[in-house]
């Protein structure tokens, strides 16, 4: 298996969606509705993440897989388009990859997700695809900088956590 540093925002094959594009394909669920809606990131970190896009001159492309089944997509996909929509800044690019599927049928060591019915990122080894939503974060080089799992685990907020990725490669 390859280096998650190896991954490229080239290496993303798959017909992806906006965020806008998102928000309007699921737009008939409340939860996506109500999660986007609720959310409040916090203020001083946007300014943060602003702050370090227009210092360094960065773009920061951020690429999601989800599906539709998964709570955590349901909940943390729209929250991460609100702290997109948010810092409203051009220099903020988020395509989304939906549509992951669970083979139910693989042995214990085999890999979790169904090679024939979910897009083939999720079953490239470069993008280490454990658990979903994954948030892959990438720099304006289109090199591979960080990734939330599911949800935050460093801090309590996705905004914090994109924060302290930012700054670990600034």
């Amino acid at each position: 298996m390859q280096k998650l540093n190896d991954l490229q925002w080239s290496d993303i094959k798959s017909s992806t969606m906006n965020s806008d594009e998102f928000m309007k394909k699921f737009e008939y669920k409340p939860q996506i509705r109500k999660n986007f809606r609720d959310y409040r990131p916090k203020e001083k970190v946007l300014n943060e993440i602003r702050d370090i896009i227009s210092k360094k001159k960065e773009i920061i492309r951020i690429f999601t897989m989800g599906a539709d089944w998964c709570p955590d997509s349901l909940i943390n996909v729209p929250r991460t388009i609100k702290i997109i929509k948010k810092l409203d800044i051009k220099d903020v690019e988020m395509l989304i990859l939906y549509g992951i599927k669970v083979n139910h049928l693989r042995k214990k060591d085999e890999i979790r997700w169904s090679q024939s019915h979910s897009p083939k990122e999720a079953v490239n080894p470069k993008f280490d695809l454990t658990a979903i939503p994954t948030f892959y974060i990438f720099n304006k080089n289109g090199d591979f900088i960080g990734r939330i799992v599911e949800h935050p685990r460093k801090f309590d907020t996705l905004e914090e956590e994109i924060l302290d990725i930012l700054k670990v490669n600034h």
